[in-house]
């Protein structure tokens, strides 16, 4: 037994048991409980994804433990035998095609000792063309002797497949994301959507490694520019094309930018910043930032700021106009885009494994949205 022993003592002419309880269940170590779930291939029709490796890995304040193992079963099923304790928290990994995914944290509430996870995989491409960028910030704070820029990328993926990137480098990964920074640019700092682990450096900026999902992926940076003189004119050929770009820049420094229009600046708690913005730029448009009155007299602001200021602008400016399709999952009409599609089967997918929907009612509508996707047989 695991908490206690049964102790017997003879005494004569009776037998008297005796509950002798361990010190494990003395020290109240947590129950051993369940994690288990279900990986589906969501290409096309929904299909168990049977025969893949899952990695369970667990962190305990803060540190890794080590991880376990399993593989799913013809019907996509997987389970684990853990620790349930509410201190622990779980995150299950696949690989799969190039495609590397990740299930929610897992955690056990006091008293629980099972948990469920629905988990995704998507057939891999190495087709660039299945990316676009929804919006491009680009945030400018003139400081003491440089500038302080930060970049944010909203990229979509609009298919039903994972982008891998093309051909293997030496290492073995495969480029997916590319940024070319402007000349001089110093003090790269990764906001967002970014790890140290996939990123590396290049003569004109960075590249990314990490393959991107279906859905949508934001990508934020922040990096220095040198000044030494009063103008200054910083130029950004765009790497990707843009259904919307928006430069923002703070006083008392001037700012011009082309070929974008201006806009109604824009307040918030860091100051007044001027707005400019242009629609369905393409991609190697040469966006061209024009400073006069430079240097400035205030010092450099911190990162922190310039952090707080940009997840401010982002959540401003771009989530109210991609997330809002993502929170009704009502039946797409006629005039509903290829991308109003997708999202909307993302935020089926979400409620699917949330519980909130039945499974025959979340295959039928998911089914109905696949078809009004690929439209009409030929």
């Amino acid at each position: 037994m695991n908490c206690s022993a049964i102790a017997v003592r003879m005494i004569p002419g009776v037998v008297v048991a005796v509950l002798a309880t361990t010190p494990a269940a003395a020290a109240g170590v947590p129950a051993m409980g369940t994690i288990s779930g279900v990986v589906q291939n969501h290409t096309g029709a929904t299909r168990p994804a049977a025969g893949l490796p899952v990695t369970l890995s667990a962190l305990v304040n803060g540190a890794a433990q080590e991880p376990k193992d399993a593989v799913t079963d013809t019907r996509g099923r997987f389970s684990f035998t853990v620790t349930a304790d509410p201190q622990r928290s779980y995150v299950a990994k696949i690989t799969y095609k190039g495609g590397e995914y990740e299930s929610r944290a897992i955690t056990f509430k006091a008293g629980e000792t099972a948990r469920q996870t629905h988990m995704r995989v998507y057939e891999p491409t190495s087709d660039p063309s299945v990316l676009k960028v929804t919006v491009h910030h680009i945030i400018v704070e003139p400081g003491e002797g440089a500038l302080q820029v930060a970049e944010l990328l909203v990229f979509t993926n609009g298919t039903d497949r994972t982008y891998v990137g093309g051909q293997p480098r030496a290492d073995g990964k495969r480029e997916t994301l590319r940024f070319t920074l402007p000349t001089g640019a110093a003090n790269l700092q990764y906001m967002e959507g970014l790890m140290e682990c996939c990123v590396s450096a290049t003569k004109t900026g960075l590249v990314d490694t990490m393959d991107v999902e279906p859905g949508m992926r934001e990508i934020a940076y922040s990096y220095t520019v040198p000044v030494s003189r009063a103008t200054l004119t910083l130029p950004r050929r765009l790497d990707y094309a843009a259904d919307r770009v928006e430069v923002f820049g703070s006083g008392p420094a001037q700012l011009a930018v082309t070929p974008l229009a201006r806009q109604s600046d824009v307040t918030t708690e860091q100051g007044v910043y001027a707005r400019y913005s242009g629609a369905s730029v393409a991609a190697g448009t040469d966006v061209r930032l024009a400073f006069s009155g430079l240097p400035v007299s205030r010092a450099l602001p911190r990162r922190t700021a310039l952090a707080a200021f940009a997840g401010l602008i982002a959540a401003a400016l771009v989530f109210p106009f991609l997330r809002r399709p993502r929170r009704q999952v009502a039946r797409p009409t006629a005039t509903q885009t290829r991308e109003d599609l997708i999202r909307g089967i993302a935020a089926l997918d979400d409620r699917f494994e949330a519980g909130a929907l039945s499974e025959e009612e979340y295959r039928a509508r998911r089914t109905s949205l696949l078809d009004q996707i690929r439209g009409p047989a030929a």
